[in-house]
């Protein structure tokens, strides 16, 4: 009886150790690893630091692990990672000159920019009321004037008006959908030649938030052709904007929060190149750092550039309230914006006359365009003939402007 009970309390003492066993072996459970929520948090960190094989990984992962309940987020990141990464490909090799941080709040009150380059203004600038935006750039002859605001659905457009020959004002219009493709459109800057601009959205082909793009209009028709991502340095993962140029001294500027200074943000100024110059993605040491910015001082080589620098931020653009009626550039730097700035009337009346020849010019200009339009429509012989006319005119007229320009000096100066 007892050799029976001890079989039997042996066998339920095996039978609990096996139980124990398999309740033992039911708890070890694999690590299940880092969620998808997680996965694509530590992507998005890669990604703003230019880790960008990493956040590749990472949202591989991410997806991989989401299986048919993929985030909707996940496909906007991996496609700005697209973007950044083809543009990680020609980063420009560039000089940037200096680094300021500024409150966000009207910011490009910093730009030292001459009237060369246009001016940049608040909504008191814009000759409208109840116009719903902060900043308008006005061009060297006060004639144009561009600014952002939200259209009927709250998407923020650039808009445009000209100054009409009575003084007044063209009714704003709309740029076209290409400039937003799909995205806000902010803080134009149109360079001198009236065809170039630049301005910042976050569209489809941002690497995220918004980046710097530049457009050109058809001399033909005035239409703006398919905008273009300037790449970096200038743009990031971050919100980089209002890129500006001052041809009179070839520097530029731009902002961007990259750097994640709170309420203030990092103005950038830069030495223009002439051609564009791209660092090789394999020769390059610390490419990120170098597309980043993470010291501009390592920019400038062997050069020195501090009276470049002394010079450009010693720029002082006319005060608001001066009355501008055109911008000539006299000796010394010195610059006149209307008749009363001449100390002689030989000048005055020098300039008068420059200024009725430039009227005239750009009124040749003007049918000329028109001329060549409907010719883009209909390629007759007579439209060839006046195109061809209007073209040697347009030449003559030109090479006089030049000669009245040196007049106006002569008859400033020798009396």
């Amino acid at each position: 009886m007892r050799i029976l009970a001890s079989i039997f309390v042996g066998a339920v003492v095996a039978a609990s150790c096996t139980a124990l066993e398999a309740a033992g072996a039911k708890k070890v459970v694999k690590p299940a690893g880092p969620s998808v929520e997680e996965l694509i948090e530590q992507g998005r960190a890669a990604f703003f630091d230019y880790d960008f094989s990493k956040a590749e990984s990472d949202f591989a992962a991410a997806r991989k692990k989401a299986g048919k309940n993929i985030p909707d987020e996940l496909g906007i990141y991996e496609d700005e990672l697209v973007n950044a990464r083809n543009f990680f490909d020609r980063v420009e090799q560039i000089v940037i000159l200096d680094s300021i941080v500024v409150p966000k709040a009207d910011f490009f009150k910093a730009y030292h920019l001459p009237f060369s380059a246009g001016s940049l203004g608040t909504v008191e600038n814009i000759p409208f009321q109840d116009v719903d935006a902060n900043y308008v750039f006005t061009n060297e002859g006060g004639d144009y004037k561009t600014w952002a605001q939200p259209d009927s659905i709250g998407v923020l457009r650039i808009m445009e008006s000209n100054r009409l020959t009575d003084g007044s004002w063209s009714e704003p219009s709309e740029t076209p959908d290409v400039l937003n493709n799909g995205g806000n459109a902010i803080y134009p800057f149109m360079m001198s030649d009236g065809v170039t601009l630049y301005y910042a959205s976050d569209n489809e082909d941002s690497m995220g938030g918004y980046d710097i793009f530049v457009a050109t209009r058809d001399a033909t028709d005035g239409e703006y052709l398919q905008p273009q991502n300037i790449g970096m340095p200038y743009n990031s993962p971050y919100d980089d904007y209002m890129l500006a140029i001052d041809e009179l001294n070839g520097v530029g500027w731009w902002a961007t929060d990259r750097n994640l200074l709170g309420d203030d943000l990092t103005i950038y100024l830069y030495k223009v190149n002439d051609l564009r110059k791209n660092y090789s993605p394999d020769d390059a040491e610390d490419l990120a750092d170098k597309a980043f910015i993470r010291n501009y001082r390592t920019t400038w080589g062997d050069e020195d550039y501090s009276s470049l620098i002394d010079e450009v931020m010693a720029i002082q653009p006319a005060p608001e309230q001066k009355q501008i009626d055109f911008i000539f550039p006299m000796k010394g730097g010195k610059v006149y914006y209307n008749l009363d700035d001449f100390r002689t009337s030989a000048g005055r009346q020098m300039m008068s006359k420059y200024l009725n020849a430039e009227k005239a010019f750009k009124n040749t200009e003007s049918k000329l365009a028109d001329l060549r339009k409907k010719y883009s429509i209909s390629k007759s012989t007579s439209l060839k003939s006046s195109i061809l006319s209007l073209e040697k005119d347009v030449e003559k007229e030109r090479e006089a402007l030049r000669k009245l320009r040196s007049e106006v000096y002569r008859a400033e100066f020798n009396h």
